[in-house]
């Protein structure tokens, strides 16, 4: 196993550090000899581990920035089919695609672990996604685990570096998350059917009675996905999209990550910092979309027709009768 891991630190594709064949070897005995595992990590707000003699290990190395971070993945037999194609190569495109929009991954390794759903820690998050007991699993399956690993890992950047109150302001969390998580799954394969993010995914809750303000408190929410994921994420697509153009809003959000990692910023620290960092006034739709449920109501009051006269009585006969 270690001349395996050795072998990742430069493999190109995932390599089995701890494979299948050692896994279901290993869960067919039991230990109860003790071990002493030490922890050290620098600028991070939380932690978490796992351990199990069932799981297979494997890792690849990205660069980010010329820092090498080495991206690993552990699961279970039942999740085999999937993980062992999928998982390490959707934490490696994450890591890319994050540090491409916000800032460069500050941490040296990047795990995901199969479990039964998703939660995120800094350098570790536990996903789920497993096969039929044949090994074959759904088109569903597959984009649903993806989804959930590329999300998970996400939330390395949002709240564990960019350290925001997700309790309070659930939406800097999970809203500037699912976007991030939007423009990966779009660059992981073209017409990646992601959940949230298009605008048209969010039409009908901003149409239904649950809707309350982005910035309503988070136990006050009615329909916590749709607030604190889909609609923030939306706001955010529209903002690149139509109103500021990808190359502005890439600039201001990625002056926002660097001005606020490792800080707590509030919703204002955000605003502001879009704001300053693209000198666009954007008061009138971060009001509109993250302050009240307004919507466009607009009507036509009257309709002036102006054209200039040509002089000539034949011409403008003419016009009058077509009107």
């Amino acid at each position: 196993q270690l001349a395996r891991w050795n072998q990742a630190q430069t493999a190109k594709e995932p390599v089995e550090i701890a494979t299948l064949q050692e896994a279901l070897a290993a869960e067919k005995t039991k230990s109860t000899a003790k071990k002493t595992w030490i922890f050290k990590a620098d600028n991070v707000r939380d932690f978490a581990w796992t351990s199990s003699r069932r799981y297979i290990w494997d890792a690849m190395p990205i660069y980010v920035e010329g820092k090498k971070v080495m991206c690993m993945s552990g699961y279970p037999k039942e999740s085999y089919g999937l993980y062992r194609k999928y998982s390490t190569k959707a934490v490696a495109h994450t890591i890319r695609s994050y540090s491409k929009f916000s800032i460069p991954y500050p941490y040296p390794v990047a795990q995901s672990i199969e479990a039964a759903n998703g939660m995120e820690y800094p350098m570790i998050c536990f996903n789920n996604g497993r096969t039929n007991k044949d090994g074959s699993y759904s088109e569903a399956t597959k984009v649903g685990m993806l989804g959930v690993i590329i999300h998970e890992v996400g939330h390395n950047y949002f709240p564990m570096i960019v350290n925001s109150d997700e309790r309070q302001w659930t939406w800097m969390d999970e809203g500037l998350n699912t976007f991030l998580q939007f423009l990966a799954e779009q660059a992981w394969e073209e017409g990646y059917p992601s959940r949230r993010g298009h605008a048209a995914n969010i039409t009908s809750y901003m149409k239904s009675s649950n809707q309350v303000p982005i910035m309503t408190n988070s136990e006050s929410i009615l329909q916590f996905g749709n607030n604190a994921y889909g609609k923030p994420a939306t706001a955010l697509n529209i903002l690149r999209e139509t109103i500021m153009g990808r190359e502005l809003f890439d600039f201001a959000f990625k002056e926002y990550a660097e001005r606020w990692k490792f800080k707590r910023p509030t919703p204002a620290d955000f605003f502001r910092t879009l704001e300053d960092a693209s000198a666009v006034d954007l008061d009138w739709f971060i009001r509109g979309w993250f302050y009240t449920t307004d919507h466009v109501d607009l009507s036509i009051d009257a309709v002036h027709l102006y054209r200039p006269n040509s002089q000539n009585p034949d011409t403008e006969a003419a016009w009058e009768r077509a009107l």
